[in-house]
């Protein structure tokens, strides 16, 4: 028996369309009935294991995954994406803070994991098999969460974000009826799978008939209009940044571009002048910009751009749009609810049902007289003609690539490796860690320590020392002084 939109949907379309290829890998192709006999078979092979587990993929974009995401989706259990470029020492965090019984990961990998969990389940490519042997699912109770995806803490310790079954099939029903995804139509997938930006990917694909196209290789990484021209991709989601490197190679051209008909950003701030240089190249597409955390379930709002969205020159940004339905926003300006600014209040069915460690709660979400939880972005936005803009951050948490990033997680892993009085500071997608120890500190060595800890996209650009810490009237840290300073060092060391 299977329950929930999700996997409904997905056991709809892989019964109609069972010879349209699901995956597309470097070196060989999956077809919906392949890869959904696959799918089955983990399952069940987890099911014997473990019922109502919580599984770690510790994958890659690949068909292990891909395969492991629904097969523990249909087992009963949730489970944990972990990208295999993590730190490994973070890697063995997350798996610990997330309790999970079993652990599926490329058999390269196993004997390394063995040693420090010899106590938990392991599945590898090894246990993947496509024969059909005619399973029947019969799971009587379902986990309530779908899967747990870590994000930086400011403590220095990742924080799991609970996203239950419900809130997923939200939002895939969302997708669903407003993406328009076809038979075949290729869907790149950029992120890697612990960035939630991936769900709207896989789900979004699979869910629809579509054909999943991960980019996999580093020339695909560096070179994205290429990818997007010789594998004849259809719908992207990607980051904003992503126009930026098409950009940068020359290649944001009309033939690199000629297949795309949607593209749908997320993680980022979307620019008009990105949004321009793509209707340059193409001007019938389909432009989705969306707004949300992964406390959200993805994304929570849309605006459908048009070129018309460009021409008021007021602002360099696009609206982040309207709610999606079953969602809903509220600016809350010095604790009381307001029509024109304020911090994002959201709340509705794609709400996360916290984080694993309840005391992280607090700070971020609370609760109607329904008892039905809202969400405190720590976002702050502004209405102009009805329509909600993206302005800052109200904490010290940054976003570059789509990567969320508490900045004081930096400044305690480098206090962890000894340096005392350290402040993290970001602008311009620059990283700059700046302390006021007397000791000598050596960069590679620091870099090296911080590989170790934290995901390279959280290790600062440059590291200076500097006399003190500007400070404003109230004695608080002056945080616009302090970028001065580090824009100066920059520049002298340029």
């Amino acid at each position: 028996m299977i329950t929930g939109f999700t996997l409904k949907k997905f056991s709809q379309i892989s019964k109609k369309f069972p010879n349209t290829i699901a995956i597309k890998e470097t070196n060989k192709n999956y077809t919906y009935k392949a890869f959904f006999n696959m799918v089955l078979d983990i399952s069940n092979k987890i099911l014997l294991k473990k019922k109502n587990s919580i599984t770690a993929i510790i994958g890659e974009k690949n068909i292990l995954s891909y395969v492991s995401i629904f097969g523990v989706l249909m087992s009963g259990g949730t489970y944990i994406p972990i990208s295999s470029n993590l730190p490994s020492k973070r890697i063995v965090k997350i798996i610990t803070k997330g309790k999970a019984n079993i652990i599926i990961c490329n058999s390269s990998k196993f004997n390394f994991y063995k040693k420090i969990f010899p106590k938990k389940i392991f599945f590898t490519e090894k246990n993947l098999s496509n024969l059909n042997q005619n399973y029947k699912i019969n799971v009587k109770k379902n986990n309530k969460l779908a899967y747990i995806i870590f994000t930086s803490g400011s403590t220095g310790e990742p924080k799991g974000v609970c996203i239950s079954r419900n809130s997923l099939d939200h939002y895939v029903r969302w997708l669903s009826l407003n993406f328009n995804i076809k038979k075949g139509y290729n869907c790149s997938q950029f992120p890697e799978i612990s960035f939630d930006l991936s769900v709207a990917d896989i789900y979004g694909t699979l869910c629809s008939g579509g054909t999943l196209v991960p980019a996999i290789t580093t020339y695909d990484k560096l070179f994205p209009g290429r990818f997007i021209k010789n594998k004849k991709i259809n719908f992207l989601v990607c980051v904003p940044s992503l126009i930026d490197v098409i950009k940068n190679s020359s290649d944001l051209t009309a033939k690199n571009l000629k297949s795309l008909k949607l593209i749908f950003f997320c993680g980022e701030t979307l620019l008009k002048s990105q949004v321009k240089n793509i209707f340059k190249a193409k001007k019938n597409i389909r432009i989705i910009n969306a707004y949300g955390p992964t406390e959200a379930t993805v994304s929570c709002t849309q605006k459908e751009v048009q070129y018309k969205d460009l021409s008021n020159n007021k602002f360099h940004s696009i609206p982040i749009g309207t709610p999606i339905p079953g969602m809903k926003i509220r600016l809350l300006d010095n604790n009381k609810f307001s029509k024109k600014k304020g911090e994002i209040i959201i709340y509705g069915n794609q709400i996360a049902q916290g984080y694993l460690d309840k005391k992280d709660n607090k700070d971020k979400f609370f609760f109607s007289t329904k008892h039905k939880p809202y969400y405190k972005t720590g976002d702050y936005a502004f209405v102009f003609n009805n329509e909600i803009y993206f302005k800052s951050r109200v904490d010290n948490q940054i976003k570059i690539n789509g990567h969320r990033i508490e900045l004081d997680e930096i400044s305690s892993s480098l206090t962890r490796y000894g340096i005392k009085k350290v402040h993290t500071i970001a602008f311009d997608k620059i990283i700059v860690a700046l302390f006021t120890d007397n000791k000598k500190f050596n960069k590679k060595s620091i870099d090296i320590y911080l590989k170790k800890n934290i995901p390279k996209y959280m290790i600062p650009n440059y590291l200076f020392r500097i006399e003190k810490f500007p400070l404003n009237q109230n004695l608080k840290l002056n945080v616009d002084d302090l970028i001065k300073i580090a824009k100066k060092k920059i520049n002298e060391k340029r």
